[in-house]
């Protein structure tokens, strides 16, 4: 069943309004939530505050049961955010009807259930400049994000993204010296290049549904080793470029982990899935943070270049200094 528009003064709430489908009916409620909004981790799914629409005074439990067609509004807390723990964005480029922006880790594109004050269009509208997101970065990731002020700029870079017509660069630092290629490992090399072609999917043996792995979409990087840094880690880092042509969701992460090259930090597709898991619901131990050797991943948006109304764009950041110091040989005492 379709979920319907509300009217009224929940209308103006932050939240979802869901109306119970056939295969919820008889279904627990924290079940419902956590299948029906799959960003939510059941855990948090659990605490919501979810009214019976029907029965607009009611608060249900998350251990009721539902019945189909049974309507229901489940308010979004707002979230607990400490932007002093993060770092400005900085402007690379503003003008043209453009804003490019080299966007610290911590920040998501959008507002999300988890985040409204450290997002790029809250940051904007506190800047009071009139731009909105073309693409989005992951929040973990850093690098070059590009933003448009203009409505024809913002429909035309949208455009080139979605037909993969601009050319994206990434930095990643990866853990081990060794990439696997048909079955086999061998040690990497500085200048060594390589294609990674595996198609990907949803990995069905995965507990995280968002979770990519061998699937059937088409997906290609490009790989290149900038440096090695042998001494440091579990078998050492790699420094690598990493150019995608096609988009799918998490492709660069995928990509590496599948070729034995997991990027330092990332919880998700580094050395125990469980990890991602533990962040999401309980929080990480000092173990946990010992084997991500980072507190977020190692992943960078270095360059993007495009053309647009006929005139070339090319815009570079920096790799941030924390990433730099990842690839340092280990002090000896």
């Amino acid at each position: 069943m379709a979920d319907r528009p509300l009217e009224g003064e929940l209308a103006l709430e932050p939240g979802w309004s869901l109306t119970v489908d056939p295969e919820g009916d008889g279904e627990r409620l924290d079940r419902f939530i956590a299948r029906r909004i799959p960003r939510l981790s059941r855990a948090r799914a659990s605490r919501l505050e979810v009214i019976d629409l029907d029965q607009p005074h009611k608060s249900l439990k998350k251990s009721n049961r539902l019945h189909m067609g049974q309507r229901l509004w489940a308010r979004r807390p707002p979230p607990e955010e400490d932007l002093s723990a993060l770092d400005e964005p900085q402007v690379l480029f503003e003008g043209e009807g453009l804003l490019i922006l080299d966007k610290p880790p911590g920040w998501a594109a959008h507002p999300t259930a988890s985040r409204y004050e450290a997002t790029i269009t809250t940051w904007l509208k506190r800047r009071g400049t009139p731009a909105m997101p073309a693409h989005r970065l992951d929040v973990e990731t850093s690098g070059v994000l590009a933003c448009a002020s203009d409505l024809e700029v913002e429909r035309a870079l949208k455009a080139i993204f979605k037909s993969h017509q601009a050319r994206k660069v990434y930095l990643a630092v990866c853990e081990g010296v060794e990439r696997v290629s048909e079955g086999a490992s061998r040690p990497l090399s500085v200048e060594e290049r390589w294609v990674e072609e595996r198609p990907l999917g949803f990995d069905s043996s995965s507990e995280v549904r968002l979770k990519m792995g061998i699937g059937a979409l088409v997906a290609r990087t490009d790989f290149e080793v900038l440096s090695l840094s042998p001494e440091v880690g579990h078998g050492g880092r790699a420094l690598i470029k990493a150019t995608p042509h096609t988009g799918r969701q998490h492709q660069l992460r995928a990509h590496l982990s599948l070729s034995g090259l997991p990027i330092v930090g990332d919880k998700l597709y580094g050395p125990d899935e469980g990890i991602f898991l533990r962040y999401l619901n309980d929080g990480l131990s000092d173990a946990d943070w010992s084997i991500l050797g980072h507190s977020r991943q190692a992943l960078h948006a270095s360059e993007l270049s495009c053309e647009l109304f006929g005139q070339v764009f090319h815009w570079r950041a920096p790799l941030p200094a924390s990433l730099s110091a990842l690839m340092a040989p280990l002090e000896r005492t």
